[in-house]
C-alpha cells in the first residue's frame, strides 16, 4: 500500500478522534471517530471554529498548543465539547503543532479520546477551586513551562497589571521584567523554592513593584521545568522602603558631614547600637557588636571617671553633655563631645539612653590657634617696648599697652575712653587730619608726631597706623608710636653744628660782598669830609649799599642762630630766590652763575621756612664744591603731579660714580676729604619731616641733578 493510502487509512479508521485545526482555530477535517464524539457530521464540523463547540471557560485547543515548544512536542488538556443533541462529551486532548520544513506551522493535529466520567467530582472540584483562586486572588497567579507562560489568573491580572490572559500566554515572563532587574536576576542562583522582587511591565508601559514567590518541579522523564509563580504588589511597600533608605543615606551622609555620630543604650542589656559614623570616629569594627564598656575603655585615662560620671547621671535620667579624649588603636587621640537623654518607664527607671558623640578635634585645635594667637597678640602689646594704641573711628582711644603708660605717663585705664587728638599738641592739626584720612578714607602712611605727657613736657613720636578690620569692614586703627624725643634732640644738635659749619664755609663770600660796599662808603665819606658842597646825592647810594649789608648778615644770622621749629605756610619759591641771593657772592667768587627759573605763581607749602632754606643752601655748596673750574647752576620750579612742588637743582661738577651714589646720606661718609656726610642726612630728616622726598642722580663728568618735592599746601 503506498504512504498516501496508508496515511489516509491510518487517519479515517483510527479508534481515536483526529482533529486538523488551523493556527486560527478552524476546523481543516476531522475523522470518523471526532464525529461520534460530538455527534456532527464532517460537513457541519468543517470551516467552524474549534471554540464554539467548546463548553463556557472551558480551555480551547490554542491554550493547548501555546504550550508547545520543540517540534513533535505534545500538549495535553481535558475539556467538555458541546455535543449535536445538547449533550456534554468530556475529552482529553493530546495537542502537537504541524510544521513545515522551514520551521514554520500550519495547525494543530489534536487527539481526542474520551475522559471518564468517573471522576466527575474531583474535575467539578478542581473547577471550583480554580475559579475562586483565579477570580479571587489579590496576587496575581501564572503557570510556565521553562519561563513560557501557560496560565495566568484573569481577574487580578486585568487589574493590577492591564493585560488580559491571551495576551501573556505562550510568551517568556521575561519580556515583561524590567531589563535592570532581569540583568540581576540572571545572577542569582534560585532554590527550588524561592521569592525575589523585580518590577513588571503595565500595559501601559510602567512599571508596578511586584514581590513574586516561585515554586519549581522539574519533571524527572523530561527536560522540562514547570514553574508556579505568585506576584504581589508592593510598590507602596517599596516606595515606603526607598524614602527610609534616601532618610538613612542622607541622615549617614549629614553624620559623616557634622562627624557626628549616634548611639542607643539599652539600659537593661547594657548593650549599645552604634551609627556607622560613630563607629568610624572611635575606629571599631562595622558589624561587631559594642558595650557601654567597650566606650568607656576608648575614654582617655585621665577623662574617663568624669565620663562614667555623667553617663551615671544619664541612668538617673539628666540630660548630659560632656567633653574628653578618646584614644585610638594607632594612639591618635581626638576630642569629643557626649550629649544623650533618657527614656524613662512609667515607674521612673531608665529604659533607653539615646545620644549623639561628635568628633570636635578640628574645632579644639582651632580654638587652641585662636587662644595662641590672642596669647601672641597680647605678648606683642605687652612687651613691646613701642607704645600701641587702638583707635576707634571717632578717634577715641580703646586699649593701650603698658609703653603706652611710660611715653604718655597717663594709666591704661586714664587712656581707655580718652580721645587721641587730647594727647596732640596744640600744634598738631595737620595730625588730626591724617587720622581721620586713616579712618575714612584707608590712607596709611607714617607720620611725627608731638604729644603732651601728663607732665606737661612734650613728647615727639614716629607713629605707623594699622587699619583694624572686622568683618571686612573698617572699624578703626592701630598706632604703633616710637618715643623718639631723644633721638629729636640729637638731630637738632647735628642741624645747628649744620648750620654753623654751612655759616663758616660762607663767611668768605660774605666777607667779600659786605667790604665791596663798605669801600664804597668809605670813599664818599672820604670825599664828603674834604669838600665844603652838599653831597645829598650820595646819601641814596650810600643808603642802598648799608641795607644790602644788613640783609646779607640777617641771613648768615638766621642761619646760624638756634631757632625753635615754627611750622608756618611759605612760598617755597620766594625761599629759594632768597637762598640763591645768599650764595650768590660765594658763586660769584667761584666763577659759577646761578640761574633761576621759577614757575612764576606761588608753591605755597607748610614748612619751617629756615630749615628749608638750609637744605637748599647746603645742595648749592655742595655744588660749588664740585665746580672748582666754574660754570652753570640751573634751579627750576615747577608743580607736579598729585599736588607736589618740584625743585631741581643741576650743576656741572665733576659728578659721582653710582657705588658712591648708593652710599649717599649715610652718616660720615664723604665724596670730599674734609667732609663729615652729615650735611646730606640732615637735609634728607628735614625734608621726610616736611614729607617729601630727595631723589639725586649723577654721571662722572657731566654733572648731578637733585630733585626735591614738597606736598603743596591746599
Amino acid at each position: 500500500m503506498e504512504q498516501d493510502s496508508l496515511i489516509k487509512y491510518c487517519f479515517t479508521y483510527a479508534p481515536g478522534g483526529i482533529a486538523l485545526i488551523s493556527t486560527e482555530g478552524y476546523f481543516i477535517r476531522v475523522n470518523p471517530a471526532f464525529c461520534r464524539l460530538l455527534g456532527y457530521t464532517e460537513d457541519e464540523l468543517a470551516s467552524r471554529k474549534e471554540k464554539q463547540f467548546t463548553y463556557p471557560n472551558d480551555p480551547g485547543v490554542e491554550e493547548a498548543a501555546a504550550r508547545l515548544l520543540e517540534p513533535g512536542a505534545a500538549s495535553a488538556v481535558v475539556k467538555r465539547y458541546l455535543r449535536k443533541d445538547g449533550g456534554t462529551v468530556r475529552v482529553k486532548l493530546d495537542v502537537i503543532l504541524i510544521r513545515n520544513r522551514d520551521g514554520s506551522h500550519d495547525g494543530f493535529c489534536a487527539y481526542a479520546s474520551e475522559w471518564p466520567e468517573a471522576e466527575e467530582p474531583q474535575m467539578l472540584q478542581a473547577a471550583e477551586l480554580y475559579e475562586m483562586v483565579s477570580e479571587h486572588t489579590r496576587g496575581v497567579i501564572s503557570y510556565g513551562i521553562d519561563g513560557v507562560l501557560q496560565f495566568v489568573s484573569p481577574a487580578s491580572l486585568k487589574h493590577q497589571l492591564g493585560f488580559e490572559p491571551e495576551e501573556l500566554i505562550g510568551k517568556h515572563a521575561s519580556e515583561f521584567i524590567h531589563p535592570d532587574d532581569l540583568e540581576a536576576l540572571g545572577e542569582q542562583t534560585f532554590r527550588d523554592s524561592d521569592s525575589f522582587i523585580c518590577r513588571i511591565r503595565h500595559k501601559q508601559g510602567y512599571y508596578i513593584w511586584f514581590e513574586v514567590s516561585v515554586k519549581r518541579v522539574i519533571d524527572p522523564e523530561g527536560p522540562q521545568v514547570k514553574e508556579i509563580y505568585i506576584g504581589r504588589d508592593v510598590t507602596e511597600r517599596e516606595r515606603a522602603q526607598a524614602a527610609l533608605r534616601h532618610s538613612e543615606q542622607n541622615l549617614a551622609q549629614s553624620q559623616r558631614i557634622a562627624r557626628l555620630g549616634s548611639f542607643e543604650w539599652d539600659a537593661l542589656t547594657g548593650k549599645m547600637l552604634w551609627s556607622g559614623e560613630l563607629r568610624r570616629i572611635l575606629q571599631a569594627d562595622l558589624h561587631a557588636e559594642v558595650t557601654y564598656e567597650e566606650l568607656m575603655a576608648r575614654i582617655h585615662p585621665n577623662d574617663r571617671e568624669a565620663a562614667r560620671q555623667s553617663m551615671r547621671g544619664a541612668l538617673a535620667g539628666r540630660e548630659i553633655q560632656v567633653e574628653c579624649r578618646i584614644v585610638l588603636g594607632d594612639g591618635t587621640v581626638k576630642f569629643i563631645r557626649i550629649q544623650s537623654a533618657t527614656t524613662l518607664t512609667s515607674k521612673g527607671r531608665p529604659l533607653r539612653i539615646s545620644g549623639t558623640i561628635q568628633d570636635i578635634t578640628g574645632q579644639k585645635l582651632m580654638l587652641q590657634m585662636l587662644e595662641e594667637s590672642v596669647d601672641r597678640y597680647t605678648s606683642l602689646k605687652k612687651y613691646n617696648l613701642d607704645a600701641i594704641v587702638s583707635l576707634n573711628r571717632s578717634g577715641i582711644i580703646t586699649s593701650a599697652n603698658p609703653a603706652a603708660e611710660t611715653i604718655t605717663g597717663y594709666s591704661v585705664l586714664e587712656l581707655i575712653g580718652m580721645p587721641f587728638a587730647d594727647l596732640l599738641a596744640s600744634e598738631e592739626e595737620g595730625t588730626q587730619t591724617q587720622l581721620h584720612r586713616i579712618m575714612h578714607e584707608g590712607a596709611l602712611s607714617g607720620m611725627e608726631m608731638q604729644i603732651v605727657r601728663k607732665s606737661g613736657q612734650p613728647a615727639y613720636l614716629l607713629a605707623t597706623p594699622a587699619p583694624i578690620y572686622v568683618n571686612r569692614k573698617q572699624v578703626g586703627c592701630y598706632l604703633i608710636a616710637k618715643d623718639i624725643t631723644e633721638q629729636k634732640r640729637k638731630d637738632e644738635l647735628l642741624l645747628k653744628s649744620e648750620k654753623l659749619t654751612i655759616a663758616g664755609q660762607l663767611a668768605a663770600g660774605v666777607a667779600h660782598e659786605i667790604r665791596n660796599p663798605l669801600t664804597a662808603l668809605k670813599g664818599f665819606v672820604q670825599l664828603m669830609g674834604r669838600s665844603e658842597h652838599s653831597y645829598s646825592q650820595y646819601l641814596p647810594i650810600m643808603k642802598e649799599e648799608l641795607e644790602r649789608i644788613e640783609v646779607i648778615i640777617s641771613e648768615l644770622l638766621m642761619l646760624a642762630k638756634p631757632q625753635a621749629v615754627q611750622m608756618k605756610i611759605a612760598d617755597l619759591a620766594v625761599l629759594v630766590q632768597e637762598v640763591i641771593m645768599l650764595t650768590s657772592a660765594q658763586a660769584l667768587l667761584l666763577n659759577i652763575e646761578i640761574r633761576f627759573f621759577p614757575t612764576g605763581e606761588p608753591l605755597p607749602i607748610r614748612c619751617d621756612p629756615n630749615q628749608i632754606k638750609q637744605v637748599f643752601v647746603n645742595f648749592l655748596k655742595n655744588a660749588f664744591e664740585a665746580m672748582p673750574r666754574g660754570g652753570t647752576i640751573d634751579v627750576s620750579m615747577e608743580a607736579v603731579e598729585q599736588g607736589l612742588a618740584l625743585v631741581r637743582i643741576d650743576d656741572q661738577g665733576c659728578g659721582i660714580s653710582q657705588e658712591q651714589l648708593r652710599q649717599i646720606g649715610e652718616p660720615f661718609y664723604s665724596t670730599k676729604e674734609a667732609g663729615t656726610g652729615l650735611g646730606l642726612l640732615v637735609s634728607h630728616k628735614i625734608i621726610e619731616h616736611h614729607k617729601g622726598r630727595i631723589h639725586i642722580a649723577s654721571e662722572v663728568d657731566i654733572g648731578t641733578t637733585i630733585q626735591v618735592t614738597l606736598p603743596i599746601h591746599r
